[in-house]
C-alpha cells in the first residue's frame, strides 16, 4: 500500500509543479481603484511581533467547516461511498449527476476509520484551526424515527461517523485535538423533528463533553456545546424583517446560520457590515463585492457581539459567483489568492470566531452548480492527488498570519519509537512530509507523512544508517540519521 502511495506521489509532484505555474500567473492584474477602504490588508506581522505557537497566543477560534458523509456505511456511492472521478476534472462539467473533481492523498478512505480521523484532526490542528464544524445539514430528522426509510443509512452512519471522530478526538495524546461540534438544520419551522436532532446531539455531548466545542461569548452560555442550525430563507426573512425570533434549547449555546445574510447586515462608515449584537446568526457564504476596495476584493461582514466586541466572520477558499461562475480556488488577483481576499478584515477586527471553508467538498454538480463545477471550481482545502498541500499550506499561512505565529520549519527528525517495520518521529511544527534515504546525497522522493503508518523503512537499509528529512509549509529541517538495526 505504502509503495503505491510512493509512486502516485511522484506523479503529484509532477502535476503540482504544473499547478504553481498555473496559479501564479492566474488573474494577477492590477486594480483600477489601489486605494482600499480603512479595512483592508494589515499585511505581514514582523518577526519581532511573531510568538511561538500556544493555544494562550490563538487570536480567535479558527473552526474548519468539515463533511463526514464519505463511507460505504453512510451511502451507497459507487466507488466505496464515493462518486466517481470527473473527466478532464480541471474543466467545468458538463452532464449532471454527482462527480468527485480529484481523489485525497488518503484515497477513497472510509471516514467511520479512526485512523482516517486522526489523520485529519492531525492536519486541521496543524492548518492553525481548534474545531471542526461538521455537516449534518441533511439530516433535519433524527435517524431514531427513520428505521425502514431508505434515508435510514445515511443519517445513522453520518451520526456514527460524528460519534466516531469525538471518540477519536477525546483519545488524542500526541496534539490537540480540535473540538468538535455540528451544523443542523430546521425546516421550516419543524421545532418537534429538530427537538429529535438536538436529542441525538445532546446525547454524543454526554457521551464525550471534553471532545465537544464550546464558544466562549461572554454570556453565561459560555459552558455549554455550541451549535449551528441552518434554517430556511423565508424564516430568516421573517426573522429580521417582522421580529419573528426562533426556538432555542436551552441545553445549547446556539446560533442561526444560512448564506447571504449580508443583506440583512448594517452599513458601517468604513465599508463593511455587520449583523446586530442581538441577532443570533453566524454568517455561513457571502460574496458581495466591495468595489471601492478594488478588484476582487469582497466586502467585510461580521457579526457583533457583547460589548461591542466582534463575534464571528467566515473565509472560503474559494468562492460560487452565482450560476456557473465561481471564484477559483488561489485565483490570484493583486498578489492575493480567493482565501487572502475573503481573509480581508479579519487580521484587524480580530473576531472570536472565524469559519474557514471548506476542508473536503471535492465536488461537481451541473444542476446545483453552488455545491462545485471543477477541480478549481469547488472548494476543497484537503491535501489532494492534483494539488498536494497548495491550496492547504495557503489556508495555513494565512492562518499562523493572523494568529502572529512563528512561521518554524520542523526540526530535525527524531524517532520516538519504531512499530511493525516504520519508524514514529515527532510532531513538533507539524511535518506533513517526508523523505527517507541511505544516501544522503540524493534524498528521493517526498511522500506525505502519516502518522498512524509512520516511516516504511525498506529490507535493504537493515543494518545500514538511514537518512530521514521533513517538511512543512515553511520548508524542509535538517537531515536525520537513523540506524536501523
Amino acid at each position: 500500500m505504502r509503495t503505491s502511495i510512493t509512486i502516485r506521489l511522484c506523479c503529484l509532484v509532477i502535476v503540482a509543479l504544473a499547478v504553481v505555474v498555473i496559479f501564479a500567473g492566474c488573474g494577477d492584474s492590477k486594480s483600477d481603484n489601489p486605494t482600499a477602504t480603512p479595512i483592508g490588508f494589515t499585511g505581514e506581522t514582523s518577526e519581532d511581533e511573531k510568538v511561538n505557537r500556544t493555544e494562550e497566543n490563538r487570536q480567535m477560534d479558527m473552526l474548519m467547516w468539515y463533511d463526514a458523509d464519505n463511507s460505504p456505511s453512510v451511502s451507497d456511492r459507487p466507488q466505496r461511498g464515493w462518486f466517481p472521478l470527473l473527466e478532464n476534472n480541471t474543466q467545468t462539467v458538463t452532464v449532471d449527476g454527482h462527480f468527485r473533481v480529484t481523489t485525497p492523498l488518503l484515497g477513497l478512505y472510509d471516514q467511520r476509520k479512526p485512523a482516517v480521523i486522526r489523520q485529519h484532526l492531525y492536519w486541521i490542528y496543524s492548518l492553525g484551526c481548534n474545531g471542526i464544524i461538521v455537516d449534518y445539514t441533511n439530516c433535519p430528522t433524527t435517524y431514531r424515527d427513520l428505521k425502514g426509510d431508505s434515508f435510514y443509512k445515511f443519517t445513522f452512519g453520518l451520526y456514527k461517523n460524528i460519534e466516531g471522530m469525538l471518540k477519536t478526538a477525546s483519545e488524542e495524546t500526541q496534539f490537540a485535538a480540535p473540538k468538535i461540534t455540528v451544523a443542523l438544520r430546521m425546516n421550516a419551522r419543524d421545532y418537534t423533528k429538530l427537538q429529535g436532532v438536538l436529542d441525538d446531539m445532546y446525547a454524543l455531548y454526554e457521551m464525550y463533553p471534553d471532545a465537544w466545542y464550546k464558544f466562549d461569548d461572554g454570556t453565561e452560555n459560555a459552558s455549554k456545546p455550541f451549535i449551528e442550525i441552518f434554517v430556511d430563507f423565508d424564516v430568516i426573512a421573517e426573522y429580521f424583517k417582522e421580529n419573528k425570533k426562533l426556538e432555542k434549547d436551552d441545553r445549547f449555546n446556539i446560533r442561526f446560520t444560512n448564506g447571504y445574510l449580508g443583506q440583512y447586515s448594517q452599513e458601517n462608515a468604513d465599508g463593511s457590515a455587520a449583523l446586530s449584537p442581538e441577532s443570533e446568526f453566524w454568517y455561513f457564504v457571502e460574496n458581495i463585492d466591495d468595489e471601492e476596495a478594488g478588484e476582487g476584493m469582497y466586502k467585510v461582514l461580521y457579526k457583533k457581539g457583547e460589548n461591542n466586541s466582534v463575534e464571528q466572520m467566515v473565509a472560503w477558499a474559494s468562492v460560487h459567483r452565482g450560476y456557473l461562475e465561481w471564484d477559483e480556488l488561489n485565483n490570484k488577483i493583486n498578489g492575493k489568492t480567493t482565501f487572502e481576499r475573503t481573509l480581508r478584515g479579519v487580521k484587524e477586527l480580530s473576531p472570536s470566531a472565524l469559519i474557514v471553508a471548506r476542508w473536503n467538498y471535492a465536488l461537481a454538480w451541473l444542476s446545483q452548480p453552488q455545491e462545485g463545477l471543477s477541480l478549481y471550481e469547488s472548494t476543497h482545502i484537503e491535501p489532494n492527488e492534483d494539488f498536494g498541500f497548495l491550496v492547504f499550506d495557503n489556508v495555513k499561512k494565512n492562518l499562523y498570519d493572523i494568529n502572529n505565529w512563528k512561521e518554524l520549519v520542523p526540526p530535525t527528525p527524531s524517532v520516538q519509537y519504531e512499530f511493525d517495520g516504520a519508524l514514529f518521529i515527532g510532531l513538533e511544527e507539524f511535518p506533513t512530509e517526508y523523505r527517507i534515504s541511505d544516501d544522503k546525497d540524493n534524498m528521493g522522493e517526498w511522500v506525505y507523512y502519516n502518522i498512524n503508518d509512520g516511516i516504511e523503512i525498506p529490507k535493504e537499509y537493515e543494518g545500514k544508517t538511514c537518512y530521514i528529512q521533513t517538511r512543512n509549509t515553511y520548508g524542509e529541517s535538517q537531515i536525520g540519521e537513523y540506524n536501523k538495526q
